[in-house]
């Protein structure tokens, strides 16, 4: 149970890390997805972003627990994953316009 305990407060904390709408919070969300280079403004990582598939929910507990962040190939395997999974995250968790909002994908 402490270690839930643990992982739950460490997904609050990117949470609420990745929920900021700063471009260090951008660059440090780019750097952890894995893409290489520099990316001085919001508009250039939202670009690569946008091309990256990640289940919300196994971004932050990646990022949480230190480990690489599970990729999918395409929209269309984010969405069966998720719906196998069932490991959705709710928007009203996520501010608009901050770099978690970037990983958001309608996959309905």
């Amino acid at each position: 149970m402490a270690k839930k305990h643990k992982s739950q407060l460490s997904t609050k904390w990117w949470l609420d890390y990745f929920n900021e709408d700063d471009i260090v919070h951008w660059q440090k969300l780019v750097e952890v997805l894995g893409f290489k280079g520099h990316y001085p403004s919001k508009t250039q990582c939202k670009k690569a972003i946008k091309r990256v598939y990640v289940n919300i929910r196994d971004f932050l507990e990646a990022v949480a627990s230190n480990q690489k962040v599970p990729k999918h190939g395409s929209k269309h395997e984010l969405l069966r994953y998720t719906q196998n999974t069932q490991r959705y995250f709710k928007r009203k968790k996520i501010v608009s316009g901050s770099p978690l909002s970037a990983l958001l994908r309608d996959i309905a």
